[in-house]
């Protein structure tokens, strides 16, 4: 009986944020952090043992940092509240241990299946809601257009976990992952995510290329296959969406004035550069999560107003946290790859660390742009990344010991 009931602690929870999060965030959210909660009292014994494995102590490290930091920073017991927005990083560990009773064989292709299913679902969102109202901003209705195409670029990439079991023909099918999540990010008109997916696929290619799973003769076919596509796409109009105009706009500014002009851009660097002056003040520990903002704000020499962070998890990490907020952030953010890295050798484990460094690359990527950590969808989609990766290093290792 507790067999089953761990099992299906970890199905729903995946089922809540492949399936159902890039569509329906806020129910999906709440289903996984219950289900989080409700593995912390199935660990028993085996918690403990899985406490060894990367992709579960350096968050939990990263976590006591932020705490540390945090009540250091804000000099108050009230600091603490900060941890709320890492909240879903709790569930990392729980749910990890709970997925040692799944069966390893069937892992990868149920999670690409679910993914794949929960990033379609936001292709076909994206596009109903440009024929219905014509937006440029595709995904308002589900969330903010820019959470909206975090998680459907992350969920899309997940789907090519499919390619890391068992060899099929019809694993290839999962490659349609990125293809819709470019949709919906393109639809949604979010650059940050635009410039991601470039930085996913360009680490992807490099990964496969360097661990000898496509000839560098073949990565060349694809790429100019890519470029020449892209080219095709634009002379049939795909220049006029939104997503694709305003990063060919940044890049004409780029050119001519060295940093894009719009208003939105402006408005990020002066939170960055209210940020760095932030962090100069107090650059061991920050200043806590409650004030780092405002003081932000008043030391750059525009202020941009207020809002909840400074729209780049870097300077976030630097200005509330400090040094040790920087080192913690790093901890999450490598988790999943020395978790890959450190597994046994195995003929899964390049392409499952090619899948999570594209993973970990494009939410880096998304950070510079505005807050990743700290939002709880996006959060909620990285522990997920972290769950993923740890059941696939599993389902890896074991079909070692069995062969």
């Amino acid at each position: 009986m507790l067999y089953s009931v761990r099992s299906a602690a970890v199905l729903l929870a995946l089922v809540a944020t492949l399936a159902m999060a890039p569509v329906a965030p806020e129910a999906g959210n709440v289903i996984f952090l219950a289900l989080g909660g409700l593995s912390i009292a199935l660990m028993f014994q085996r918690g403990g043992a899985q406490f060894r494995r990367p992709i579960i102590w350096m968050p939990v490290l990263g976590l006591g940092l932020i705490a540390l930091s945090y009540g250091i920073g804000a000099q108050s017991f009230e600091g603490l509240i900060g941890l709320a927005y890492f909240s879903p990083l709790f569930a990392i560990w729980p749910l990890l241990s709970a997925a040692e009773d799944m069966k390893a064989d069937d892992s990868s292709g149920l999670i690409a299946i679910l993914a794949l299913g929960g990033v379609a679902g936001a292709a076909v969102v994206a596009l109903m809601e440009v024929v219905a109202t014509g937006t440029v901003r595709a995904g308002g209705g589900v969330a903010n257009p820019i959470h909206f195409a975090d998680v459907a670029l992350l969920v899309g990439f997940i789907a090519c976990a499919g390619l890391v079991g068992k060899v099929s023909l019809w694993r290839f099918l999962f490659l349609l992952g990125p293809v819709f999540a470019t949709i919906a990010v393109v639809l949604s008109g979010t650059r940050g995510a635009v410039v991601a997916i470039a930085a996913m696929l360009a680490v992807a290619a490099i990964g496969l290329v360097v661990l000898r799973l496509v000839s560098f003769k073949k990565a060349l076919i694809a790429l100019v296959v890519l470029v020449v596509g892209g080219a095709v796409a634009l002379l049939l109009g795909a220049g006029q969406l939104s997503g694709i105009q305003r990063v060919l706009l940044d890049v004409a500014d780029v050119l001519q004035n060295g940093v894009p002009t719009d208003e939105s851009t402006a408005i990020r660097l002066q939170m960055i550069s209210g940020g760095i002056k932030a962090f100069l003040q107090a650059p061991i520990f920050g200043h806590g999560p409650l004030a780092f903002v405002n003081l932000a704000n008043e030391l750059s020499e525009m202020p941009f107003g207020s809002w909840p962070h400074l729209h780049n998890d870097l300077v976030d990490f630097a200005a509330s946290a400090g040094i040790v907020g920087l080192v913690a952030y790093a901890l999450f953010l490598l988790a999943p790859i020395v978790e890959v890295v450190r597994a046994p050798g195995s003929a899964a484990k390049p392409r499952i660390l090619v899948l999570v460094s594209a993973l970990v690359a494009g939410f880096f990527v998304m950070g510079l742009t505005n807050a990743m950590f700290g939002i709880l969808t996006v959060t909620v989609t990285y522990a997920v990344i972290c769950v993923v990766a740890g059941i696939l290093v599993s389902q890896a290792s074991s079909a070692v010991k069995v062969s």
